[in-house]
């Protein structure tokens, strides 16, 4: 008997047990871990919440990144027609709405038996337009609905500049708690990941998706009859737009003649002089936002920076005037691989002599250690291009997060050596540069020589149209001396205009140009960076434009023909206004 009663005792308290542990388990499921629950975080009520509910998104709530002219460049409103799969059975519902489209009855009851999830049954390709929108939503079907939705362009338009989106838990976790813990978004709210995307991303991140919803029970049958509801925001100034500095005209332009040219590895950047903002940008390769922006990167110049070695020599004439370099001659006084002769400064610049600068470089160099440092810094070319500031609680916030700084001298000690210090003069040995920030110098120089910061976007915007910021007007960055500016274009000019000069190809363009080019070796066998950079209308100054190919092999004028292609097109583009 007490072996019975030892039994009973057992059987009861595991029993008891059981149902502790049961309840335990139910109080966490129920109210501890509702939003965490499991390693993998899972956050019940939205899991109940989506079982119980079918839905159609919209519009996800992301604000839009518009060009210089107010036009979408960053996602795209497509006419749809939208189904229920609570159709199934609607004969005369299914009729009408194909009698509007033009399909087959047969073929849109098989397509809604096929979905478990609202569908579009026909959008922008089925040629749905506002007239066939409306005759659908007068027609007052329940589970049948016309409307605008908003889907981000999956094209390479601009594709580098404007970057992408992606899910980020832990980055929403850490930058946006405040509004995670309002439940404005979630975990797996899209934020932007590159690009223009990432740098505006604070005021473009949403607030909340656009929806149509519907409930139902557990077989997928709709619940309180077939009442689908629209579910939106309730703040009437959001999403936002980020007015861009983009020519959407000029940015096709870019792309086109980049493609066009054979560039695998490159790209070009275009400002306008006037204004210093930025009108495209164009990166090659690209691939879903894994590829770096390589207008951003920084690159070897090669005899691009002999710019920088010209502004320094034009304010100590001394070092230069009246003076003939011997150009047979290469930076280490061997026999140069491509003899010039005799050549004066002038004619050194536009023919490219590396002997002429390794000798003025050294000569300035002896004076002051930091002669090159300090010219690169008045030219724009070190630190910073992109617009930078305050704005709200953002203390620093950039326009180009991506844009690398950009290096003159790996070695102090260099700054000893002579060889190393003509080398660094032609834009060799540590020398690398951004071909934004090359841009930014060109511009400065057709500016007549004061450089400012490059602004990629100029406003952001409410819903309704209305201001909500304005980006400040362009800090000065650097000046150089109206004289050493107007020398400078002239020795851009030279490039072109000299019958030997290195830009010759470029003459005879409906615009006159004024430019630099450079070939910069890389170290790997056969191919080096070549770059053409320089501005347009060379008596008017309109446009500052640079070209890269970081895969140049020789075998081809790639930067020289592209730059002349762009030209050409931009020239009938205006003629067009």
């Amino acid at each position: 008997m007490k072996i019975i009663h030892k039994r009973i005792v057992i059987s009861g308290s595991l029993f008891l047990l059981g149902l502790f542990l049961l309840a335990g388990r139910l109080i966490q499921i129920q109210l501890v871990s509702t939003e965490s629950f499991s390693k993998h975080k899972v956050n019940l009520i939205d899991e109940s919440v989506r079982q119980r509910t079918h839905s159609f998104t919209i519009n996800e709530g992301r604000g839009l990144l518009l060009d210089r002219n107010g036009e979408m460049i960053s996602a795209e409103l497509k006419p749809a027609v939208i189904l229920f799969p609570f159709l199934q059975g609607e004969a005369k519902a299914i009729d009408k709405v194909a009698d509007v489209l033009g399909k087959s009855p047969s073929v849109i009851r098989r397509t809604v038996e096929e979905h478990e999830e609202p569908f579009v049954i026909a959008d922008e390709k089925d040629d749905i337009t506002t007239q066939t929108m409306e005759r659908i939503n007068k027609l007052k079907l329940p589970g049948v609905y016309a409307h605008y939705i908003a889907r981000n362009k999956h094209s390479e338009f601009a594709s580098s500049l404007l970057g992408v989106t992606g899910q980020a838990p832990e980055v929403i976790k850490k930058n946006y708690k405040d509004k995670l813990d309002k439940g404005m978004i979630n975990v797996n709210t899209k934020i932007g990941k590159t690009g223009f995307q990432q740098a505006f991303d604070p005021f473009l991140i949403s607030e909340g998706e656009t929806k149509l919803i519907y409930h139902v029970d557990r077989s997928g049958s709709p619940l309180f009859g077939l009442d689908v509801k629209y579910l939106a925001p309730s703040n009437p100034f959001y999403p936002v737009s980020v007015k861009t500095t983009v020519d959407s005209k000029l940015q096709a332009i870019l792309e086109r003649a980049v493609d066009v040219s054979g560039i695998k590895n490159g790209g070009a950047v275009m400002l306008d002089v006037s204004s210093n903002e930025l009108l495209g940008m164009v990166s090659r390769p690209y691939k879903t936002g894994l590829s770096k922006n390589q207008m951003l990167t920084r690159h070897a110049p090669g005899s691009v920076f002999k710019i920088v070695t010209a502004a320094a020599a034009i304010d100590h004439k001394d070092l230069q005037k009246e003076r003939t370099f011997d150009c047979d001659l290469g930076i280490d006084g061997k026999k140069a691989k491509h003899p010039l002769g005799n050549l004066d400064f002038n004619s050194s610049f536009s023919q490219s002599c590396n002997r002429t600068f390794g000798l003025l470089a050294n000569d300035m160099m002896k004076k002051d250690h930091s002669m090159l440092d300090d010219y690169a810094k008045k030219l724009g070319l070190t630190g910073r291009s992109g617009w930078n500031g305050q704005v709200y609680h953002y203390q620093d916030f950039k326009q180009f997060p991506e844009e690398e700084y950009a290096t003159i001298w790996a070695d102090r000690y260099d700054k000893n050596q002579p060889l190393a210090i003509s080398q660094t003069a032609i834009g060799q040995k540590d020398v690398q540069v951004t071909p934004l920030s090359v841009a930014n110098m060109i511009a400065g120089i057709a500016r007549g020589g004061k450089v400012e910061e490059v602004k990629g976007a100029t406003k952001i915007l409410y819903k309704n149209g209305n201001t909500l910021l304005t980006f400040q007007d362009h800090k000065k960055k650097a000046e150089i001396q109206p004289y050493t500016a107007q020398k400078l274009q002239m020795l851009l000019r030279g490039v072109v205009t000299d019958p030997k000069g290195t830009g010759r190809a470029l003459q005879g363009l409906p615009y006159a140009v004024a430019g630099k080019s450079g070939t910069a070796e890389k170290g790997k066998a056969n191919t080096s960076n070549k770059w053409f950079a320089g501005y347009f209308p060379a008596d008017h100054p309109k446009y500052a434009l640079v070209v890269i190919d970081l895969d140049y092999t020789g075998a081809r004028t790639t930067v020289i023909s592209t730059y002349a292609d762009i030209v050409k097109r931009i020239y009938n583009n205006d003629k067009e206004k």
